[in-house]
């Protein structure tokens, strides 16, 4: 099976991310996809229709030894494709504005987006809420394609990324994201990226925790209930 995109958790201290993001490699294989929708959107004028929403990799022979394991991922980008249980790929450990690759890669100005966005979610886009999963990964796909610094750039209705068709109940929950991603004062988490030139890359949160009992009224959706756990 062929899917466009995925996700990914577990515990990295900063240190330890630091000193891998740019050396390290780990071997990727996906192996079935969690909650989420099968959605249409439009990108640089070319209609997908595309599965959104968690990904599970498992990573295997990490060459710093920190990353192994099973985890949920969202993607980065729908120009290439991961395959369910395919031939597990090396991938090397990056930043987040470095991916994805081959570029143009998306900056830091938009991974920090990313990284604000996870942290609002609060672990809640890796529980199983499927409207909520598929909304994270659009909203992913936006900011990579779209975000130029302002809240008015994160628009579905134009720009390289488009969705226009999507049900309400995920608009819902990408207007929530797009708030917390275009809110520059807020806090970012601290994300990785996993890069690979023929296969689609993804992005893991190592600081990945149960969300805390105030999360759902942080975020104002609806259904905030998933836990994310450092390994699946």
């Amino acid at each position: 099976m062929r899917l466009n995109h995925a996700s990914v958790v577990a515990f990295l201290s900063a240190a330890s991310f630091g000193a891998t993001a740019s050396a390290d490699l780990v071997t990727v294989q996906c192996t079935g996809v969690g909650a989420g929708r099968n959605v249409s959107v439009t990108q640089g004028g070319a209609v997908k229709n595309v599965f959104a929403g968690q990904i599970m990799l498992n990573l295997t022979n990490s060459s710093s030894g920190t990353l192994n394991g099973s985890w949920k991922s969202f993607c980065t980008e729908l120009s290439q494709n991961i395959y369910i249980n395919g031939a597990a790929q090396t991938y090397q450990v990056l930043t987040v504005a470095e991916v994805p690759i081959p570029g143009p890669a998306m900056g830091q100005a938009r991974a920090d987006a990313i990284a604000r966005m996870f942290s609002a979610a609060g672990g809640a886009q890796y529980g199983a809420n499927a409207d909520l999963a598929a909304a994270f990964q659009v909203a992913v796909w936006e900011i990579a394609n779209d975000y130029d610094g302002t809240a008015a750039s994160l628009n579905l209705a134009a720009g390289n990324l488009q969705g226009t068709a999507l049900a309400a109940a995920i608009v819902g929950n990408i207007n929530t994201l797009f708030a917390a991603a275009a809110n520059t004062s807020g806090f970012g988490s601290q994300l990785i990226g996993l890069g690979n030139a023929s296969f689609q890359d993804q992005i893991i949160d190592p600081t990945a925790a149960i969300p805390t009992p105030g999360a759902a009224v942080i975020m104002g959706l609806a259904g905030l209930v998933g836990a994310r756990r450092r390994r699946s």
